[in-house]
């Protein structure tokens, strides 16, 4: 077993992928986790009346705050003499130039190399106390939530909408923390999912109660607290389905052998993504096969083969992988008990269930390893040399 990467104060144990199998948890583990989140500190709004927000629209040239407190509509518009309200209310420490609207040129390629450390977590879906506390032990963010991983880069392999209770405090954490990471050198990527494209697209079979009651008290629909007059929906709407890191392609869901077969790039993937699917509902896509393809089941934030193809063989991985020139792929989406590895290392899963909001993990890159990062009160996991 390689020695733990990094220099962490842990309460947890790490194990490279290689020659190591693992028990699941205890119900007992599950329950003292619980138990611990329950009291622990993330960092949630230090007003206690509000139950959600903050929301940002911008409207006839004016930057208006809308949120939730004791259940009434309260609205704020936004200039320099104000803008502390934000984070006196929502413990959100912001840059007034963070939350001006700005037309910067989209990067669709999303190619990075000569990275050395890379902490990659996947589909948080609302758990916010969860995300805060693992981001919190591995060092990512200091006890205040800002950003102290340095030059290093933190990934979101997708989907931190719907289900849970708490959204927008995890929207809002990795907003903050995507500007941080930038002035300190380092990197925070945030892939689009399908539980984003789902909310952009007007599809809300998973939206937490919570948010539609927001809605209705806003006079809006699910989809307009995130439309393009929003910070968060331009936001989101910049975010790529698929990056390549060193040897390592991430994506949500995972590329399929049709993919491939199509000739589709990351970089193409990306452009149509945010240009041509976003905002249009299956119905209004239907009609071009490229677009009804990229958002079905055999593309990048649907597919689920790695998983459940019991057809798919490794030389076809190695056939996916070759095309991009890659080693490894990354993938969120399908939910597993714990990080896993697939065609010998090559395909790793990293949908660990945080969505339960009982556990977590983290995949762990160290100048060419990997390993697997557990989050626990106590030893979780046992393994055999």
């Amino acid at each position: 077993m390689k020695s733990t990467p990094f220099n962490y104060k842990l309460y947890f144990l790490i194990f490279l992928f290689i020659g190591i199998s693992c028990s699941p948890s205890s119900q007992k583990d599950e329950i003292n986790l619980r138990q611990g989140l329950s009291e622990f500190d993330a960092g949630e709004y230090p007003n206690k009346n509000i139950t959600d927000g903050p929301y940002i629209f911008y409207k006839d040239g004016e930057t208006i705050l809308k949120w939730i407190e004791k259940e009434e509509l309260i609205e704020h518009t936004i200039i320099e003499s104000n803008f502390k309200t934000i984070e006196r209310n929502f413990g959100l420490k912001l840059k007034p130039e963070w939350i001006n609207p700005k037309n910067e040129a989209i990067d669709y390629k999303q190619e990075f190399s000569n990275i050395d450390k890379i902490i990659a977590i996947s589909d948080i879906h609302g758990q916010y106390k969860l995300f805060v506390k693992i981001l919190r032990e591995y060092n990512i963010i200091d006890e205040k939530n800002n950003w102290s991983f340095g030059n290093d880069h933190l990934i979101i392999v997708g989907d931190i909408f719907d289900r849970g209770p708490q959204v927008n405090e995890a929207l809002w954490l990795v907003y903050k923390l995507e500007h941080q990471a930038k002035e300190s050198g380092g990197k925070l990527h945030y892939l689009m999912g399908n539980h984003e494209e789902m909310i952009i697209n007007k599809d809300f079979r998973y939206v937490n109660d919570k948010y539609i009651s927001t809605a209705e008290k806003m006079n809006l629909s699910c989809e307009q607290l995130y439309g393009k007059n929003t910070l968060m929906g331009q936001w989101i709407r910049t975010k790529p389905v698929i990056i390549q890191i060193n040897d390592i392609l991430f994506v949500h869901a995972g590329i399929s052998p049709e993919f491939v077969e199509n000739g589709y790039t990351a970089e193409l993937t990306n452009k149509i993504f945010l240009n041509d699917i976003l905002g249009k509902t299956k119905d209004e896509t239907s009609y071009d096969s490229v677009l009804s393809f990229l958002r079905g089941n055999k593309g990048p934030i649907w597919y689920r083969g790695y998983f459940e193809d019991h057809n798919l063989d490794r030389r076809e991985v190695d056939k996916i992988l070759k095309y991009f020139n890659k080693k490894h792929i990354v993938v969120g989406h399908t939910s597993q008990e714990s990080i896993v590895s697939l065609f010998r290392n090559k395909v790793f899963g990293i949908d660990a269930s945080i969505k339960d909001g009982k556990y977590g993990e983290v995949l762990i890159y160290d100048k060419g390893d990997f390993f697997r990062g557990t989050i626990k009160m106590t030893p979780m996991y046992k393994h055999r040399d």
